[in-house]
Order: C-alpha cells, then sequence, then structure tokens
C-alpha cells in the first residue's frame, strides 16, 4: 500500500510526459525524487525446470521478429526447460510501459530501455547489474565506446544496434557539375548551389523543415559548430547569439531544398533522393537499403560522407544517433538464465543476423559483429561493403539531444550519457524547437525572433522543472 501513491504519481507524470514525446527523439523522464523510494528486493527462484522469460521489444518488423523467433529457438534448443516470450509494443509507449511494471514491483524480464531512464532507474536499483554479460561478450575491448550504460564500475544496460547519419549523395552528378563531395559548410552550400536545377526536377539538398526529424538533424549542425543546448551540469547555452547564427545558416541551405520540404519528416529524406528529386540527403542505412529496393539503377552512382556542416577547422565531428540498449529488471526471477539468454542474444552470428534484418541501418555495437557484416553473405554487403564500414567507423560519434546533455564542451566532443530531465516539452515532436522551425518555414517569421521566443520557453520550461524538484543536481561524470 505505501507505493500506491508513488505508483499513481508516475503513471500520471508518464502520461502526461507521453503525450509530447515522439518517436525517434522520445523523451519521458522519471526522476530521482520519483524512483529512489522504491525498494527493489529480489525474489529469484530456483534456476532449474521450466523456466519461463519475457523480452519486450519495439523491433516489431516481420523480418526482426522472424530472425528473433530463430535465435529464441535456437536458445530453446541448447536449453529445453527455458521459454522466452517475446512482447511487442511502440517506442511511443516502451518507457511507459516499463516504468509502470518496475514501480509496481513487477517483473519486467528482459527489456529495451530508455535512454533517459537509464540513470535513474539504475541508482534506484531497478536494473540487474551485467559486468559479467559484457566481460563475456569482449568487455571494453569489444564494444564501441559510449555504447553501452555504464554508472560508476558497473554495467547496466547492453547495446545491440544504432543508426548513423550521413551525407548521402549523387557522385553523377558532382561529377558532371566538376564538384568534389563537401567537407565543410562553405563547400556544402556551393554544391548545393550549383546542383539546384528547378527547371529539371532536381534540388541540391534533401533536409527536414519544420518536423521533429528537423530537430536531430541541425542538432548535428549545432554540434558542430562547437554549441550545445546546454552544458553538462543543465545550464543553458542555446541562448548565446552563435547559436542564432546557427540557426541562420541552417535556415539558409533551405533555399536549395525541393517543394514542400517544410513538411519533410524522416521517410521524405529518403523519398527525395531515390525518386531523383535531390542531389544531396541526410539519412542513414535505411537509405541504402531503399535505394536497392526502389532505384537500383542509382546505387553506382551514389555514396556517403561524413556531415559537412563545420564552419571551423577545430569543430569536432558529431553525427545523430542514439544506441538501442537491452537490461533486465533486478527482481527478475532467473537472473542467470536472463543474462545467459541477454548473452546468447547479443553476441556471435546471432546479433549479427538480427541487425542484418536492416543491414547499414541497424550498425552493431561489437567490433566482431561489425566485422562479420561487412563480409555478410548478402548482395547488399557483398556490393555496399564499403558503406558498411562507414557506418561502423562512425558509430561512436553519435549523439542525441535529448539523450546525451552537454555532450559539446569547447570544440570537444565528449559524450554524455544522460539528458535533461526537462527536455521532452523542448525535443520531442511539437516540441518548442520543432515549433520554433515551423515559425521559421511556414509563418514566415524572422529566424531571430522565433530564436528568442524558443530561448524563453526553453527557460520557463527548466526553470518549473527544477521548481518541482528542488532537490535535482547534475549527474556527476
Amino acid at each position: 500500500m505505501k507505493r500506491l501513491p508513488l505508483v499513481l504519481s508516475l503513471l500520471v507524470l508518464l502520461l502526461l510526459l507521453a503525450a509530447c514525446a515522439a518517436q525517434p527523439a522520445q523523451q519521458v523522464v522519471v526522476t530521482k525524487e520519483v524512483v529512489k523510494e522504491v525498494v527493489v528486493t529480489p525474489t529469484p527462484g530456483p534456476e532449474t525446470g521450466p523456466r519461463t522469460l519475457t523480452f519486450f521489444t519495439t523491433e516489431a518488423d516481420p523480418p526482426q521478429l522472424d530472425i528473433l523467433a530463430e535465435i529464441i529457438d535456437e536458445y530453446h534448443q541448447e536449453h529445453p526447460d527455458v521459454y522466452i516470450d517475446v512482447v511487442t509494443g511502440t517506442p511511443a509507449t516502451r518507457g511507459e510501459r516499463i516504468a509502470t511494471l518496475l514501480a509496481a514491483g513487477a517483473d519486467a524480464g528482459i527489456f529495451e530501455i530508455e535512454a533517459a531512464f537509464s540513470r535513474d532507474w539504475a541508482e534506484a536499483g531497478y536494473l540487474l547489474p551485467l559486468n559479467d554479460v559484457f566481460e563475456a561478450i569482449g568487455g571494453v575491448d569489444e564494444y564501441v565506446p559510449g555504447s553501452y550504460f555504464q554508472l560508476g564500475d558497473t554495467v547496466y544496460a547492453l547495446p545491440y544496434a544504432t543508426s548513423v547519419y550521413g551525407l548521402w549523395y549523387r557522385k553523377d552528378l558532382f561529377e558532371e557539375a566538376g564538384l568534389a563531395p563537401p567537407t565543410n559548410y562553405e563547400e556544402l552550400v556551393a554544391a548545393a548551389q550549383a546542383l539546384t536545377k528547378p527547371e529539371e526536377g532536381i534540388y541540391g539538398i534533401s533536409i527536414p523543415g519544420s518536423t521533429n526529424a528537423s530537430v536531430n538533424f541541425f542538432s548535428t549542425f549545432l554540434w558542430q559548430q562547437c554549441l550545445d543546448y546546454y552544458t553538462p551540469q543543465g545550464e543553458l547555452t542555446f541562448d548565446q547569439p552563435e547559436a542564432l547564427e546557427a540557426i541562420k545558416k541552417w535556415v539558409a541551405l533551405t533555399q536549395y531544398a525541393p517543394p514542400g520540404f517544410e513538411n519533410y519528416s524522416w521517410g521524405d529524406q529518403i523519398t527525395a533522393f531515390v525518386t531523383g528529386k535531390a542531389a544531396m540527403s541526410v539519412y542513414a542505412g535505411r537509405l541504402g537499403v531503399r535505394m536497392q529496393d526502389q532505384a537500383p539503377q542509382l546505387e553506382d552512382k551514389a555514396d556517403i560522407v561524413r556531415l559537412p556542416w563545420a564552419t571551423r577547422e577545430d569543430a569536432p565531428y558529431v553525427t545523430y544517433g542514439s544506441w538501442s540498449r537491452i537490461a533486465i529488471s533486478a527482481n527478475t526471477r532467473y537472473p542467470q538464465t536472463a543474462k545467459d539468454f541477454l548473452q546468447f542474444l547479443l553476441s556471435g552470428d546471432r546479433l549479427a543476423r538480427y541487425d542484418a534484418t536492416v543491414i547499414g541501418h541497424m550498425v552493431p555495437p561489437t567490433k566482431s559483429v561489425a566485422k562479420l557484416l561487412e563480409n555478410w553473405d548478402s548482395e547488399y554487403a557483398r556490393k555496399h561493403a564499403d558503406w558498411l564500414a562507414f557506418f561502423n567507423r562512425d558509430a561512436a560519434y553519435t549523439n542525441h539531444p535529448a539523450n546525451n546533455m552537454g555532450s559539446i564542451e569547447g570544440c570537444n566532443f565528449i559524450k554524455k550519457d544522460y539528458g535533461p530531465p526537462w527536455g521532452g516539452p523542448i525535443f520531442s515532436r511539437g516540441g518548442i524547437i520543432d515549433v520554433m522551425f515551423q515559425q521559421i518555414y511556414v509563418g514566415g517569421t524572422d529566424p531571430e525572433v522565433a530564436w528568442k521566443d524558443a530561448v524563453e520557453q526553453m527557460k520557463q520550461v527548466q526553470e518549473e522543472w527544477l521548481a518541482a524538484h528542488p532537490d535535482w543536481e547534475p549527474p556527476q561524470y
């Protein structure tokens, strides 16, 4: 009964925040003030005889579920008394679902974890330590830096994939125009201008306008200007004049974007490129997969390079991406069995097969699996091993505005594994940054006016959150 008020308050908080959250930049926050009162007492049972584990996933595309079923069957053949129940859900409800189970003291089993929840849940004792699984798979020598979640000396969540974003470009069009692939902002603008030919139905660059995709892609531009939204301590830095200059430079690119870019979201980026409407487009590996399926005539004419946003030589390289991780409930009934299955899933050719369901877009976290996929037995891998190598190489440079607060310090990229706990209303779809671009692109508002309005709203959101959580302290990193 003592848990009831806590559970109710937690549910209210989650429902409110989930209303403004969106995939892929969902930001639902459960603070230490909410969870620290809950004491999780593990209740393990005998790890012999018939055992059933629950595995919660949002990777619910048919090919992914088919491969997952194969892997589970293989594990069951080796462990005939162990059964894995797969439960699927959506990214928009993932955090709320697991938070409800954990706060109620239920066994959440094995589950995909929201980055925004990781630190508070670990400190609350919700998560099972996974150091032994981490080391068995290969430890620090095997994993991409920043891919796994570790608090102090304890590993609490292990990754299975990320997506790495770059600049796709048409080699044939660049060669015809006598241009080299751009390496900085000035070269990018020049190329976009030269390749924009409305009379031929082609435009220089496809970038999203006033949707959540723009929030995340603009963030990569901001980071490469040696700027960020907050310091690691949570102090607002987006109010600096340099941030306004970054917005103006970003907006300037859109004069070379296809008509209707204002409403472009994630998939529209791909469509503009594979239909020949754009000479350049910002996206991850899924664009290559769709190109093979829908526009194979472009495969030999296209390539990918790093996002060329920098305007200064000392700028850090940062791209967009967030590691998808799996954790285990601390009070799971069969902790050793759960860890054994997790190790089975996340190692060897099993993880390779799982990530290969969207090869190039699901970038693996371990060196051995990355090498396996670069040499995978598929037409795509044989033809585009260089693209796969590109994604694997740059996986360590991914960052996320809602999950990694203050990763840019000066002109250095030092990834932080926590986000601003007040970030939901700011970075989600329909949030403050999203609306700022809507005002600029759709409403015709001057960028400086829209930026000042966004800054004031960001300050208000943060002040209200801090007033409601007076004991909050920034994580020590």
